[in-house]
């Protein structure tokens, strides 16, 4: 069943017939004087590809699909799909870069609090049952191609910001906003 339903949002994303919402912008461009996350994964193109389907991973990485599976049953996460820094400290009217240095689709995404994603059985592995109501309504924009850049929003409050894959929804940063 997990192979399923990653299978269909595979699908679905390539066809670009998955409906959800984000802010932000995608680029291949950063935004001048933004700060920088790198999100990450070390997905293998073969297993990825045959266990799941054709474009689901873009690049030779280091982990199998049967490696991911083993250490998301045992961890509820996988170290190596992560946004790098998980935590940073930005200012106010400052904005947020997220390149996909990984060969996996993934998404930069703003949430209220920490949750589940769009796929129900990473959800389940990863311990996040319940979808955060952010992923619930992301749109085309808000996924992150290997290689591309997303823009997020400039901040416009201090306090405290939260952003999560919403495919992998154990990546996660948590951002502090200053004053100017």
């Amino acid at each position: 069943m997990r192979r399923t339903i990653l299978r269909i949002v595979s699908l679905a994303v390539a066809a670009g017939s998955v409906t959800l919402a984000a802010c932000g912008s995608d680029s291949n461009s950063p935004a001048p004087g933004a700060a920088h996350v790198s999100l990450q994964d070390q997905c293998d193109s073969v297993s990825f590809n045959a266990g799941i389907g054709a474009g689901t991973c873009t690049h030779q990485g280091g982990m199998t699909l049967t490696q991911f599976n083993a250490e998301l049953a045992a961890t509820q996460r996988v170290a190596a799909w992560k946004f790098d820094p998980s935590e940073l400290t930005i200012q106010v009217g400052q904005s947020i870069n997220a390149m996909n240095d990984g060969g996996e689709m993934h998404t930069f995404t703003e949430v209220e609090q920490f949750g589940g994603g769009i796929v129900p059985a990473l959800n389940t592995a990863s311990g996040n049952p319940v979808e955060a109501p952010e992923c619930a309504q992301l749109a085309n924009s808000g996924f992150v191609a290997p290689g591309a850049t997303f823009n997020a929003d400039a901040a416009t409050t201090v306090g405290t910001e939260y952003y999560q894959c919403c495919i992998h929804p154990w990546m996660r940063a948590t951002v502090t906003v200053t004053g100017s």
